[in-house]
């Protein structure tokens, strides 16, 4: 995609963990992932989030198959990498992945999968605890 940019990483990483963990995303997912966005990037406007999120779907759409969808999903993750390069930032992501796990009050075994190569992907294997029960996962900063 053309106007793919590291703000589309980050709504990619969020849909990822969405729908690819249960292949279902609800409604508290989706207000989760806006939520998130706009913690995230609070420059962006409610018409940018409508905008990326239709362009992400539409990659994701095009994707095709899951092996596809969660190599993206790792690209994705190595690009927020370079967008979010304190501890503090990428701890953020990754606590905003786990709320977004969450958000239906269940985790999935996928979401837990996903949100762990966040964690790796970021180098946070050292700055974060993951705690989670059948319906929480919380993220712990130990940096």
């Amino acid at each position: 995609m053309a106007n793919w940019s590291k703000n589309h990483d980050l709504v990619y990483a969020f849909v990822c963990v969405s729908f690819l963990a249960d292949g279902e995303v609800d409604e508290s997912e989706k207000e989760a992932m806006r939520g998130n966005v706009k913690v995230m990037l609070p420059n962006v406007s409610d018409d940018e989030y409508n905008q990326m999120e239709a362009e992400v779907i539409d990659k994701f759409i095009d994707l095709g198959d899951e092996d596809s969808r969660m190599n993206q999903y790792g690209v994705s993750l190595v690009a927020l990498k370079d967008v979010f390069t304190s501890d503090d930032d990428r701890y953020k992501v990754v606590k905003n992945l786990a709320y977004i796990a969450r958000a239906d009050d269940f985790i999935h075994e996928n979401e837990m999968a996903m949100v762990e190569k966040a964690v790796s992907s970021l180098d946070m294997v050292d700055k974060v605890n993951l705690v989670k029960t059948d319906s929480t996962l919380f993220v712990d900063p130990t940096f």
